[in-house]
Parts: C-alpha cells; structure tokens; sequence
C-alpha cells in the first residue's frame, strides 16, 4: 500500500543484529533493563517479572558486573520486582550484568543483560521496555499522528487538534534537504515529534517504485548525511527506515545492517518499521525499536486489529514498542471503500486496549484527499485528545487486566496511575447494547466512577458497573476518590478550577477561553491544552506551546470579584522545557492596573505578588501567556485575600472567626467594626469568636508598618439558622442554597452568578422567617443586588410585619427606597428596617420590587430581577 519508496542496500552484512539483548522467558521469568538507555538518571533498573503462576518464594536472581562480582541478589518476592544499582557503577557505552538465576539453591538459568549509559542530549527518546512506551522530554509519550506526503501547512492545521506526531514520506536527496529543514523546524516550533523517513534509502522495488539511480556507496553516503543532519533536531522523535519488509520479501539481514548503522550514528533515537505479517515479526526483531503494524481492514470486519497487534506484541513484550497504524483512507486499489468515523474509532480503541503505545494513521491528505470523509478526520481528532488525556494511565507500568463483561462483543481493559484506575471498554459489533462490568475487587468507600469525555457520573454497586455503549462505540471510566480537595489551596482562593481538574471535554479544563497575545502577529499553531502528564496538584497541569515570539494564545479567566481596598496574593506554579533562552510568562488583571512578568525555569518553581484593590469589579478578569517561544506547564493559580478572613457560624448564633495569611514573616492583627462602634486593633493569636454582626479588618505588618488589609462582614444575628416559608416561591434559575438562603449566614457577593442569591421576576415578594421563639426584635435588615447591566434592581419598599402567633400580623416598619439603581459595576444595598419595639416570633416580609425596566437602560420594557441574600434579625 505505501508508496513513494525508493531501497537501497543489498550488499554484504556489516553489522551483527540489533545492538541490545531481548528480556528472556525461559522459567517464566523476564529480565531486562527498565529503559534502553540511560542518561542523568541516578541509577539503573534492573526488572524481573515473574509469571503469575510460579511460587514467587521459590525463586532468586544475583546480579553480577562484567567481572563476575556480585552487584546485588534480588529475591523474587512478587510477580514484578525493581532493583536500582547505581549509575556510577557502569561505564559510558554499553555494559553487561549477568544474571544467574537460582530456585532455592539449585543454579537453573544464566541471562545477559545490556543497556547503554550515555551521555544526555536535549532531544534524546528513551523506551520503557517494560511498557513499551516511549520517554520525551523526560515526560511519558503516546505518540499519536499520522503519515502525510506533503507536509505544507498540516502541522499547524492538526496539531490544535490534539495530533502530536507525523510520520511524512518523502525522498532523502540532497535537492530536498532545506525543504526537509523547513519542515522540521517548523515542527519543533509547535511541539510535533516527527518519524523522520529514511526509506527512501533503505532496501529495492518497493511497490515497483525504482531507486535513485546511485551507486551503493552513495546511497550509503547519503543515508549517513541525512542522519547526522537531524540526529540533534528537537523534532526528531525516531527513525522510520521499511515498509513491509516482511510482505515485500526483503531479507531481516538487510534492514540489520542498516539499523546497526543508524543506531551507531544515533543511539538517542528508536527506529521503527511497520510490518503486515505478524507471523514473520520475530524474523524482524533485530532490525528495530518500535514495531508498527498496518491490518487496514475495511471493507472487512474491523476486528481483525486484534489478532494482529497481539501477535506481535506476545512476541515483542518487554523488548520493543508496538505502534497501530489505523486505516484512514478506501475508495482505491483493492479498498473499496474508506472506514466509517466508529470504524476507525473502534480500530484506534481495540489496538489500544491491546497494549499498543503509539497510533499513526494512514493518511492524512491536504483537502480531505485523504480520508476524504469529513467525519472520518474529525473522529480521529476526538481520538488524539481522549488518548493524550489517558496518557498517564496507557504508559503505566502498574498492573492492566481485562475485565469479564459478560458479552463477548464488548472488551473492557483496566489501567492504573497512582492510585486511580481507568477502565477503557471497545463494543466490536455495530448494535448498541445495555452491559456490564465485573470490577476485580469492589471499589472503595469514597470513591466515585466518572464516564470520561462524556461528563457524566455513574452510580454503582459493589464491585459491578453498569451501563450502554453505541455500536462500535467505546467508553472510558475513571475510578477516583470522591473527595480531592487540594492540601496546597488557600482557603480563600477565588479563581474558578484553579488546579484544572475540571476537564469536561478532553483537553479543555473549564474556566477559561482563549485569545492572542497579538493578532497581528498570531500563529495559529500555537496551543493550550490540559495535560495529565505531570503537575503540583491533582492529575492535571495546562500546558502553552507559543509557536514563535508574540505569536502564542493567551488565557483569560472566566471574571473574579475585586473588593476595594482589599489586598489579595496572586500566585501561580509553572516549569518550561529547557531551552538556550528561557520564555517568560505573563499575569495581567486590567481592573486592577495589574501586570508582572516572570522567567521560567525548568523545574517548578512558585510565582507569587500582591496587591491591593483601589476599585470594586466584579469582572475583573485574568490574562495569563507566554510571549516568547517555548513550551510551558502552569498548575494551582490562585487570587486570594490577603490576610485571609474565614469563619464558621455556631449553634448558638455566634461565629468562629479564623485569619490566615500566605505571608508568614508578617504579624497579624485585626479590629472589629459594628454598628454601633469599632475595636482597636488587636494581635491575632488563635481563632475567636463573635456575637454580633460586625466587620472585621484584618492587617499585615512588617516592621510595624502596615502593609496589607482585606475586610469581611459576618452576619451574626438571632435570625441565623430559623426557618422561612416563602408565600413567593423564588425563580428556578436562581435558587441558592434553597429554603435556607435567608438565614445561613453566607453573604453574597457583588456577581448575581456566585450562587448564593435568591432571583425573583415577580411585582411582590412575601416570605416569613420563624424565629421559633418569642423574643424582642428591634431592627431587620435584607440585604439587595443592584446590577441595572443584568437587569437588577433595587426594590421600591418593604415592608415588615410581626406576629406572636403566626396568624394575626400588625405593621411594625417600612422603608422605601430613595436612591436610583446606578449602572455600572454592581454593588450591594442593605436596607435596614427599624421597627416599633415589639416581642414575636414570626416576622413577616413583603418587598415590592421595580417593576418595569424604563428608558435608558439595558432591557427596557421588560421586567426587572430583585436579587436578595440574607435576613439580619437585632
């Protein structure tokens, strides 16, 4: 199928086979090095895996260096076994340990196992062999992309679409060469991996197509070239070098040679080849690193993916990484048609679930050439950022099982990461059913299951899971605690997901939309996304790509509330890939002539600075970019008051009141301000507590100077806690906390959005608070939004009425309004009502409200919001 293939090479054999020794199996043991290579690590690892069946007790293994003098014993405890031997123990190059294997004291077995110790470069790919995944940037890498011919604009097209690797064909003559440059460095700019295409060189008449017309040693020549002019590329991800070697006939010695060859200019980078014979792959297990396979089944059952990556993983397992190429174009040869967007969707899943560790499609073509189905391609799409997303997850080296569903059409998977589980489950046929998965073990108290990419939560009993899945559909759960709240929050951070966590479409974390740094100069490859790989708190960090300088997207925050006067602390971790010149990032708060600049580094590192409100805004909105190239991770971004104020109100009316601070080198100190007075300030030791309702101030210090203050007003009243009957039911799109809005002591804030308001449409509002107790009541207060912009306004009047009994009512003070509803930023309006000294129990509340919005504001002529939020009872 693949084509534009011009091979070379049929000379003499000048190397011997691949340049590492495979895990062995013999006894039902694997031995081998975690990785292929080794650079800054600390130490060497050495892993033994050891069948299920076998007696773990039963079992040792001495390590012994190239002089046969023992390293270290490592006794066969469980089925999978890490040993660390440190890194200076080895020399740079390759080097041996000889394993000899020992159940009880008998001698059953001797292994040879090699790695190589290099030097670190920047750009250096290693493979987990015990995953089988590959290690970019130091970060685990689930290749995902594409073959393409032409390269032009594609990269910049697709890789906004989550695709983060290309596999391009091309020829390798010196003609190209800057074309190639071109191709590369643009791919580095926005953070594509590239299999660089060497088949051009390698091997004769691949589908008919005639080579270059160059004698063996100028191929040779050039092959040698071609490597040394990328081998240091930051886009250089592996070497591709065959196309179906084994179903063109080409001998395995030829392709040795030539790995041998590539391996010795380059051993920091894996070469691949793509096979569609998996019963020849162990002929091919010296001539690469990454092992491809390309069914391409449609018109056909879109099943046979299977059988063919289990073949070739069976015999591969702890040696190579096995990649799938997925079909992605029909209507040509012998494929009459292309595959559906559940076809490839239930190949992609079906080889994943297979334990392959990368996806390239066949292929993609400008114009929908290929596939030429537009739902075909946006499928794959969907897929590139579902799979990212499950990186951590794919890569790991816990544990993965299959899972019994009870039907022998739907394949459930289970992978685990630090502690949570992911359960990724393939319907092979195309009928929609209802089913079930059987867990290995019930899952825990405190844990939730969440279908991922679908934001939807499950319910769930004992150790079984049920649910439906479309026709060739696929469905992905996570299993995770409830409860995750961040040990590394301040309690009074108000920026929406600050840690990211909230992913309900794959890729995107909720609480933000994007822009560009400059129009002018946008690239529209540059790229945000939420990356599981690494972060400071939870699973999720965000991760920026500005392509070229100026030429990023920027993030705005969905809008915070400022209090005036306020002081707040802005902070925000962040780490770069390491580069010759480190990127700065950039926070910018307009509302609050706010803008500070940072240099990145390549470990995380915390960002901080603080500053005081001089205005209130309830739409103050947040920039966050990076406008020098590089590619950056931010986690855990936070705007909170600085001190902070927090309390509890307690079951007797009063309320705990707690001051913090993320400045502890100051001295605290805080002043109490009532209606009635205001406290001097005093030194803040340990949390205390308030009877009444009052303001309180607190203030940082530093050399006795005060330097910082924020303010909030606690609602302690006797009307805390009562309960309200509400003759006016209040809008169903404003409902607060519900029936115990009034009176739970939370105050709302100058946004109608934050979820503590009650919202009425109505002319009149009646509602009675029970204070369940005969008592004197002196004075109310309610507290309004007035917000004209949203249509919010304040009331024209209320009323209030008491009573001993609940049934007879007597008028015992009113208020009318005065004051205009001002547009502009919002703000609050308490109305306090003085009443004629009285006992009661129950106090009765009707507002009248605006009414009709008039001329000169926003929505006129319909009728206008009230907004209220709490009852104060004196």
């Amino acid at each position: 199928m693949k084509k534009c293939s011009w091979l070379l090479f049929s000379g003499a054999i000048l190397f011997s086979g691949a340049s590492s020794l495979f895990a062995q199996s013999q006894h039902g043991i694997h031995l081998f090095s975690k990785l292929n290579y080794y650079t800054s690590e600390s130490n060497v690892i050495i892993v033994s895996i050891l069948s299920e069946e076998k007696n773990h007790d039963a079992y040792k293994v001495v390590l012994n260096d190239k002089t046969s003098q023992p390293i270290t014993t490592i006794q066969l405890d469980s089925s999978r076994t890490l040993v660390s031997i440190p890194i200076e123990n080895f020399e740079i190059g390759r080097n041996q340990i000889q394993a000899n294997i020992f159940s009880g004291e008998e001698l059953i077995d001797e292994r040879i196992i090699e790695f190589e110790y290099l030097e670190p470069v920047s750009n250096e790919v290693k493979i987990d062999q015990e995953t089988g995944g590959l290690i970019v940037d130091g970060l685990p890498f689930f290749p995902f992309g594409f073959y393409l011919g032409r390269v032009g604009e594609i990269p910049e097209r697709e890789v906004v679409n989550g695709f983060n690797t290309i596999g391009p064909y091309q020829g390798n003559l010196p003609e190209g060469l800057e074309e190639r440059k071109a191709y590369m460095d643009r791919a580095a700019e926005l953070g594509i991996k590239v299999q660089y295409g060497l088949n051009s060189l390698i091997g004769t008449r691949h589908n008919s197509t005639e080579g270059p017309g160059m004698s063996e040693e100028e191929v040779w020549e050039l092959l040698k070239s071609e490597v040394l002019a990328f081998r240091n590329h930051p886009a250089l991800l592996s070497w591709y070098i065959n196309d179906e070697p084994d179903g063109q006939g080409r001998p395995p010695e030829l392709l040795e040679k030539a790995y041998d060859f590539i391996h010795e200019l380059d051993p920091y980078h894996p070469i691949s080849i793509v096979f569609m014979l998996p019963s020849k792959i162990g002929e091919f297990r010296n001539t690469m690193d990454i092992a491809m396979t390309d069914p391409y089944p449609i018109p056909n059952s879109s099943v046979d993916i299977q059988s063919y990556v289990k073949e070739i993983g069976d015999v591969l397992k702890y040696e190579k990484s096995v990649w799938l190429v997925p079909q992605a174009f029909g209507g040509q040869e012998m494929w009459n048609r292309e595959p559906t967007a559940s076809e490839i969707r239930v190949m992609t899943y079906l080889g994943i679930i297979n334990n392959v560790k990368g996806i390239q499609y066949f292929i993609r073509s400008f114009n929908n050439l290929n596939p030429q189905a537009v739902s075909a391609w946006s499928e794959t799409s969907n897929m590139a950022v579902e799979v990212t997303q499950m990186t951590p997850f794919l890569l790991s080296a816990e544990p993965s099982y299959w899972l019994e569903t009870g039907d022998p059409d739907i394949f459930v998977r289970s992978f685990s990461h630090n502690g949570e589980k992911l359960l990724v489950a393939v319907n092979k046929s195309n009928t929609p059913k209802n089913y079930s998965i059987q867990l290995r073990e019930p899952i825990p108290p405190g844990y939730r299951i969440d279908a991922w990419f679908e934001n939807r939560r499950l319910e769930f009993e004992g150790n079984v899971l049920e649910d439906i899945i479309d026709g060739f559909g696929t469905r992905v759960y996570r299993i995770r605690k409830e409860d995750q709240n961040s040990t590394k929050m301040n309690s009074g951070n108000i920026v929406y997901n600050p840690s990211f966590e909230i992913v309900a479409s794959p890729g995107l974390s909720a609480g933000h939309n994007l822009t560009f740094t400059s129009y002018e100069d946008a690239d529209h490859g540059g790229t945000v996304f939420a990356d599981s790989r690494q972060s400071v708190d939870g699973l999720f960090s965000m991760r920026m790509i500005t392509p070229t300088d100026q030429a990023g997207k920027k993030v705005r925050f969905i809008p915070n509330i400022l209090i005036k006067g306020n002081s707040y602390n802005v902070s925000i971790w962040a780490k770069a890939k390491q580069q010759a010149n480190m990127p700065n990032f950039r926070i910018v708060i307009n509302a609050a002539n706010q803008e500070e600049t940072f240099q990145l580094t390549s470990e995380w590192k915390l960002y901080s600075f603080a500053f005081t409100a001089d205005s209130t805004s309830t739409n103050a909105i947040v920039e966050l970019d990076m406008p020098n190239q590089g590619t950056a991770w931010f986690d855990l971004f936070q705007i909170s008051p600085d001190p902070v104020i927090d309390y509890v109100i307690n079951d007797d009316q009063t309320a705990t009141v707690t001051i913090s601070t993320s400045t502890p080198t100051a001295d605290v100190r805080y002043s109490s301000m009532n209606s009635s007075s205001e406290g001097k300030a005093l030194d803040y030791n340990q949390p205390f507590v308030i009877k009444r309702a009052a303001t309180i101030n607190a203030m940082l210090f530093e050399d006795g100077q005060k330097i910082i203050e924020s303010k909030k007003f606690i609602p302690v009243n006797s009307a805390l806690g009562k309960p309200v009957h509400f003759e006016t039911p209040y809008n169903s799109k404003y409902t607060a906390q519900g029936d115990s809005s009034l009176t739970n002591g939370v105050m709302g804030s100058t946004s109608f959005r934050d979820g503590n308001w009650l919202g009425y449409l109505d002319d009149e509002v009646t509602f009675t608070v029970d204070m369940q107790e005969i008592a004197d009541v002196n004075s109310v207060m309610l507290n309004f939004l007035c917000d004209p912009n949203s249509g919010i306004f304040i009331p024209d009047e209320v009323k209030v009425y008491t009573s001993l009994d609940g049934d007879s009512y007597t008028l015992s003070g009113e208020r009318k309004n005065n004051a205009i509803s001002k547009r502009g930023e919002p703000y609050l309006v308490p109305f306090e009502v003085e009443l004629e000294p009285a006992k009661a129990r129950f106090i009765k509340f009707t507002v009248s409200t605006f009414g009709e919005i008039p001329d000169g504001y926003l929505f006129t002529g319909t009728h206008s919001w009230m907004f209220m939020d709490e009852v104060l009872v004196e």
